[in-house]
């Protein structure tokens, strides 16, 4: 006769703890969204020991210690699918950079850093360029649109005009997705006019720099319809890549995989070695030309940052 086991018998605190999500992370404090409202948490000491640190993103269980303040400890972190360092954050199910065909220029050395961070933390990554409405058609040129023929989803919206906003909410729709860029090409004018419920602070163009002003401090987490949430990221400029070892850079560049096998040299880096099918590809046209630049750029760091 097998012996049945009695279930575990949870504590009182267990019993109280509720399942929610952190929707900010922001000077020790952790705000968790559950049931359509927002707890404001710290952390219970006992997480240290675990080593883990809640980021945004984060699915957590917590327990409630003041239900008129709204306040509460969080007592667990739930297991992760996966985590961004920069900004940090938990459980993401896709990765979209943003910028803008004009003011300012797309900076596509950026561009190609975020996706070599997607591509290294296996995060489904997508594009969107925004302010369609400064340029023609024309203008928005083969460089940009090439990003499809990669394999890349690539949005040409304008959040003036409405262009291609339809299609770029339903894209979003079911899933978790970060909007991450440069300040000022637009990524809480989007949510805006997405969702504008939320109504986030926008920022203006420097015309001197020709950058944005910050205007997202933080990473904030948006629950917008069920199982959607987007999260709106400051701004940066530059991404450095020096954490990185040279030999894998060219298993994130994905138009470089189906030729590598072609290469004479099984360990070629696509740089100067005789008999590289890449090299061959982007003298031909079959891959574009600044991501082969931007591709030597960051070996080029990689090596500088070796000798030091």
């Amino acid at each position: 006769m097998v012996q049945q086991l009695k279930p575990l018998k949870l504590t009182f605190r267990e019993e109280c703890m509720k399942k929610g999500r952190i929707i900010k992370a922001l000077s020790g404090f952790f705000y968790v969204q559950s049931d359509q409202s927002v707890i404001t948490c710290k952390g219970r000491g006992t997480l240290k020991k675990t080593g883990i640190i809640p980021v945004t993103g984060d699915w957590v269980k917590y327990t409630v210690v003041d239900e008129l303040a709204k306040e509460g400890v969080i007592e667990q972190v739930l297991p992760r699918t996966n985590e961004m360092l920069r900004p940090p954050l938990a459980n993401l199910d896709q990765l979209m950079a943003v910028f803008s065909i004009k003011n300012p220029v797309p900076n596509l050395v950026l561009l190609d850093r975020i996706l070599l961070r997607a591509e290294a933390q296996r995060f489904h990554a997508s594009i969107c360029f925004n302010k369609t409405d400064l340029v023609d058609e024309k203008e928005i040129g083969e460089h940009l649109s090439g990003y499809r023929k990669i394999g890349y989803p690539v949005f040409f919206v304008s959040t003036k005009s409405g262009e291609g906003m339809a299609e770029l909410k339903e894209f979003l729709q079911g899933r978790t997705t970060a909007l991450a860029g440069a300040s000022g090409v637009g990524k809480s004018t989007i949510i805006n006019s997405i969702y504008p419920e939320f109504q986030l602070k926008t920022g203006e163009i420097s015309h001197k720099i020709q950058r944005g002003k910050h205007t997202t401090r933080y990473t904030e987490l948006l629950s917008t319809e069920p199982d959607t949430w987007i999260a709106d990221t400051p701004g940066f400029s530059t991404l450095k890549a020096s954490d990185f070892d040279m030999e894998e850079i060219r298993f994130y560049f994905r138009e470089f995989l189906h030729l590598q096998d072609d290469c004479r040299f099984h360990s070629c880096l696509h740089l100067k070695e005789p008999g590289c099918s890449v090299k061959e590809a982007v003298y031909n046209g079959y891959i574009m030309q600044h991501r082969y630049e931007n591709y030597k750029k960051i070996i080029e760091e990689i090596q500088s940052n070796r000798r030091y």
